[in-house]
């Protein structure tokens, strides 16, 4: 009996170990992306944010080709069928980070990580239309809560003076980008690994945002270089090449191969709560009791979506296909 118990043991450790380290990992993920925002409004104040990217991917980008040159790391897209939505992907990416950049631009760090909280409400729907991936009522019910939230610190934003409309539209937009990200990774999850879809993304992006930043400057490669000696501008874009492109991308790639989108995108409220206390601490940006209220109907939202029998009832549904 004892050996019996002692297997038992063994196995449900496994068992859970299976579940925890996709769940750690897009924790992880989306906690370094909560600091991005203050990064990228630091590395604004210096240059544009189509220069930002530019050199954020190039970097970000040659960094996993010295990841492959250690022969650890390997990337092969031979005899693979999902191309199309790993090409999709990689599009997807600078479209998102476009939206954002300008978004923070016209509202404020804080308020940025804030707004993409309804990110999972847009993924849930578009994994029901696309992934047949159905939550459960009550997931649906409190995904619900992180709306409550933004609207919550909006209304506060706009007191304050820190929110234009044009910055929630562009934000607002951002959601809806995250959102088809998030979709067509988990399709892509099929084929290709964590490294291999953040590869290709890191490609796609540094040429898209490089030929982007060089259009801004009209070809002045002496004005798209300067800011590179700034050091208020090359720290903030190491932190956010080397941390928040590859590692964080690597980290929740490998969740979406992992957990369903509905709650993928559940996790994604961290980088909210995280992304609104660094907007505080470290660039004096204002918080107010409002704010308080709203984050904290973030955080009851995920707690109630990722609790552990809703999250198995809700991944039989996604392999079923019914509700």
């Amino acid at each position: 009996m004892n050996i019996y118990n002692a297997a038992v043991s063994r196995a449900v450790f496994f068992y859970d170990k299976e579940k925890v380290i996709p769940i750690a990992a897009v924790c992880a993920g989306q906690t370094i992306w909560g600091f991005s925002y203050i990064f990228s409004k630091m590395a604004m104040d210096v240059s544009s944010p189509e220069i930002l990217l530019s050199i954020r991917y190039i970097i970000a980008f040659a960094l996993m080709n010295v990841l492959c040159l250690t022969g650890k790391f390997k990337v092969s897209f031979k005899g693979k069928k999902n191309i199309k939505s790993l090409f999709i992907m990689g599009l997807l990416e600078p479209v998102y980070f476009y939206f954002e950049s300008y978004g923070i631009l016209y509202t404020n760090a804080t308020f940025s990580g804030v707004i993409m909280s309804v990110v999972p409400i847009v993924s849930i729907l578009f994994a029901v239309i696309f992934l047949k991936e159905y939550p459960t009522k009550k997931q649906a019910l409190f995904c619900l809560l992180p709306i409550a939230g933004v609207i919550i610190m909006t209304i506060s934003g706009s007191a304050l003076g820190i929110v234009s409309p044009i910055g929630v539209i562009l934000l607002l937009c951002t959601c809806v980008a995250s959102a088809s990200y998030k979709t067509v990774n988990r399709k892509s999850a099929e084929d290709f690994t964590a490294f291999e879809r953040t590869y290709i993304v890191m490609f796609i992006s540094s040429v898209i945002f490089t030929i982007s930043a060089l259009v801004s400057v009209k070809g002045d490669l002496r004005q798209y270089i300067n800011p590179v000696f700034n050091f208020n501008f090359i720290v903030p874009v190491l932190i956010l090449s080397i941390f928040c492109s590859v590692v964080a991308n690597v980290f929740v790639n490998y969740a979406a191969g992992k957990i369903s989108v509905a709650k993928l995108s559940t996790f994604g409220t961290l980088t909210t709560i995280w992304s609104m206390f660094a907007g505080v601490l470290f660039l004096n940006e204002p918080m107010t009791v409002l704010s308080f209220i709203g984050s904290i109907f973030i955080l009851i939202g995920i707690w109630q979506v990722t609790k552990a029998k809703d999250i198995n009832k809700q991944e039989k549904n996604c392999k079923t296909g019914g509700a």
